[in-house]
C-alpha cells in the first residue's frame, strides 16, 4: 500500500486518482483507500485499455468493498466530546479509535474534500454515504446508483433523500485564497517557538484538535496555553515546518528535534482552515505513518526547495545538549 500511494502511476493516472478519491470519501482513510485501489488496479495494470463501462464497473466494485469495510465511522475529536476547558491539564488519548485521516492534494481528484465535508460524510450510514457520493458528488444517474446498491430507483431516491437530510457539513465560512506570506509567518512563529506570535494567527473562537487525543480546545488563548504546556519544543530550532496541501487546505508537516541525537523526526501533520478572521480550525494528526502518503520522510535530513528560502539559521546541527555542557 505504501508503494502505491508513493507511485508515479497513482499521481498521474486519472482513473487511479478518481478511485482513490472515491474510496477516501467512503472510508475517511487514505491508507484504506490506497489498499483498495492497489487491489482493484495493480501497479502492473494498464488502465488506458479499459472501456468506459470497465471503469464504471471498477467504481461499483470499489463501492461494494468500501461498504464491507465501513463498519465504524472515522471521527475527529470535536465530533465525539465537548471541548476541554483545561489546556494545562492531562490530555485524554484514545489510540484504539480509527480516526479520520487527511488526503494529500497530489493524490486527490475533484472538489468536496474539505475535512469538515469528509467528517460530515462519515456521520451518514455507509449506504447513505455511498448514495450521496455517487449521485451528488460524482454525478451518477439515480438508476446506476440504484444498481450499485442493489435497490430499485424508488428505494435509491429514498436513501438519497434521507442522506441529504442528515448531511450537515457545517456552516459555510468565507475561505481566503492561499496566502503564502501568512503561512510563512505562521511557520516561522512555530520554528522560533514564539507562542504569543502563534496565537495571533488564530481567530478568537478557533478550534484546535489532534487525534488520537480526544481533548480539543476552542479559543486562541486556550490554544496558546495548550502549546505552551504540552508542546515538547523548548527553544527556536526545535521544530521545522514543511508546507503541505491536504483536503484542498493548507497545512504543514511538523518535524521535532530529538534531544537524544539532535535530529528532526516526524511529529505531526497540521491541516488548517483559513478565513478572513484568521485560522478558524487546525487539526494536528499525530499518526506519523501519514507522512509516507505525503511523500515525506520520517527523518528530515535536508530542507525541501519550498522551504529552503525561509531564514532559519537555527536549523543546522548544533550538537546535543550534553556536548554543549547543558
Amino acid at each position: 500500500m505504501a508503494g502505491q500511494l508513493g507511485s508515479e502511476e497513482l499521481r498521474v493516472d486519472p482513473l487511479r486518482r478518481g478511485l482513490l478519491t472515491h474510496c477516501y470519501r467512503m472510508l475517511g482513510s487514505i491508507h484504506e483507500a490506497g489498499t483498495l485501489v492497489e487491489q482493484l488496479v495493480p501497479p502492473s495494470a494498464d488502465p488506458l485499455g479499459l472501456q468506459p463501462s470497465g471503469a464504471l464497473d471498477l467504481y461499483a466494485v470499489a463501492t461494494h468493498n468500501c461498504l464491507q469495510r465501513s463498519v465504524h465511522a472515522r471521527p475527529l475529536p470535536s465530533t465525539l466530546v465537548a471541548p476541554s476547558d483545561d489546556p494545562e491539564g492531562e490530555l485524554a488519548e484514545r489510540p484504539e479509535i480509527t480516526w479520520l485521516e487527511p488526503i494529500p492534494d497530489t493524490l486527490a481528484a475533484g472538489n468536496h474534500l474539505g475535512l469538515e465535508y469528509i467528517t460530515a460524510l462519515q456521520h451518514l450510514s455507509p449506504r447513505q454515504r455511498a448514495a450521496l457520493i455517487l449521485r451528488d458528488l460524482e454525478n451518477w444517474p439515480t438508476t446506476d446508483v440504484a444498481a450499485v446498491l442493489n435497490l430499485d430507483p424508488v428505494e435509491a431516491e429514498e436513501v438519497l433523500t434521507t442522506a441529504r437530510e442528515n448531511f450537515h457539513p457545517g456552516p459555510s465560512t468565507e475561505r481566503v485564497p492561499y496566502q503564502r506570506d501568512l503561512l510563512e509567518r505562521y511557520a516561522g512563529a512555530f520554528e522560533q517557538y514564539d507562542v504569543s506570535a502563534i496565537v495571533e494567527f488564530f481567530a478568537p473562537d478557533a478550534i484546535w484538535e489532534m487525534p488520537p487525543f480526544t481533548s480539543w480546545f476552542r479559543g486562541a488563548k486556550n490554544i496558546g496555553r495548550l502549546i505552551s504546556t504540552h508542546c515538547p519544543a523548548e527553544e527556536p530550532g526545535d521544530q521545522v515546518l514543511v508546507p503541505i496541501r491536504a483536503n484542498g487546505q493548507p497545512g504543514f508537516a511538523v518535524y521535532m528535534r530529538d534531544p537524544v541525537d539532535n535530529l528532526h523526526r516526524a511529529f505531526q501533520l497540521q491541516v488548517l482552515t483559513l478565513t478572513v478572521t484568521g485560522i478558524v480550525h487546525a487539526v494536528a494528526f499525530f499518526d506519523t505513518t501519514l507522512f509516507d502518503a505525503f511523500g515525506l520522510p520520517d527523518l528530515l535530513t535536508s530542507l525541501p526547495e519550498s522551504t529552503s528560502e525561509r531564514p532559519r539559521v537555527h536549523v543546522e546541527y548544533r550538537g546535543t545538549k550534553e556536548s554543549k555542557g547543558e
